[in-house]
């Protein structure tokens, strides 16, 4: 696949973000777009590399991955500056639409881990119009309850510091920060939500209560999660799952179409109100 094409847009309240582009923007511009964004203690790599999967082979052909770096979140990066304010997650949620705007890009389907599916949430629910739907992994639509920082020294105790590829330091404790102020949209996401919404969470996640919270929120037909058995990160311990489960999503919203279908063998728990229906995979 061509490298990566890097842009940098400038948000309202926010500031200028890095984009990478995966895929060609002229040829699928108004095709299958997805808009990536990364979870705290982590970076666009995450999603990067999932689309790199071989699982992925066929869809990668088909689409276009337009992965936002937060500000100062990509490896290697310099500190922030000492003023810097991380912008709340609303004003990212809210100004993600400068990223589709300055690219031309008219729809996507959002695609959002931990903190950034709380974000692409925010990005759905203020800008219903630009979205097909939306796909969230280990996601939360409350108020924190400092339960994420847990997981943060975990994944950070084992990426280690120092060096081109590893994350700064000072600047994730910023976005954790930030995260960690969140506002609760739990009950304004079936009032602002006419969509349809992917969930997917793993079943040892501390986040697996959140996603059923969020799908029973939700208006029945719009809403499908899935859980998957065992494991923690589904984006990076089961990345055939999250790819064969975004294709189905994909194709019952109409994208597409021509992309067959592999079903892995890795068991999980499906729960769905919509698209296709409750399944186990063994």
């Amino acid at each position: 696949m061509d490298p990566l094409k890097h842009h940098i847009v400038t948000l309202d309240n926010c500031g200028p973000v890095s984009v990478f582009l995966q895929g060609d923007l002229e040829k699928q511009r108004d095709g299958a777009v997805f808009l990536t964004v990364h979870d705290v203690g982590s970076s666009y790599n995450c999603w990067v590399d999932w689309v790199m999967d071989t699982s992925m082979e066929e869809i990668r052909k088909r689409a276009l991955f337009v992965h936002v770096a937060l500000p100062g979140q990509e490896p290697g990066a310099e500190d922030l500056q000492q003023d810097f304010t991380f912008p709340k997650m609303q004003e990212l949620g809210l100004n993600l639409v400068t990223v589709l705007d300055h690219l031309r890009i008219s729809r996507v389907v959002g695609l959002g881990d931990g903190a950034g599916a709380n974000i692409i949430s925010r990005f759905g629910m203020c800008h219903p119009g630009r979205v097909h739907g939306i796909v969230l992994i280990n996601n939360t639509a409350s108020a924190s309850m400092g339960r994420f920082m847990d997981t943060l020294k975990e994944k950070m105790k084992s990426l280690g510091f120092g060096g081109k590829k590893i994350l700064n330091e000072k600047n994730v404790s910023k976005f954790a920060e930030a995260y960690r102020k969140r506002t609760d949209i739990l009950a304004d996401m079936n009032k602002k939500i006419n969509f349809d919404v992917l969930l997917v969470a793993g079943t040892q996640s501390k986040y697996v209560g959140d996603t059923e919270a969020i799908h029973k929120q939700l208006a029945p037909g719009l809403c499908s999660m899935i859980k998957v058995e065992d494991i923690s990160e589904p984006l990076t311990e089961t990345p055939d799952r999250v790819a064969e489960a975004i294709l189905l999503f994909c194709q019952g919203i109409g994208l597409m179409p021509s992309v067959a279908r592999k079903f892995s063998r890795q068991p999980s728990l499906i729960s769905q109100d919509s698209g296709f229906g409750e399944r186990t995979h063994k």
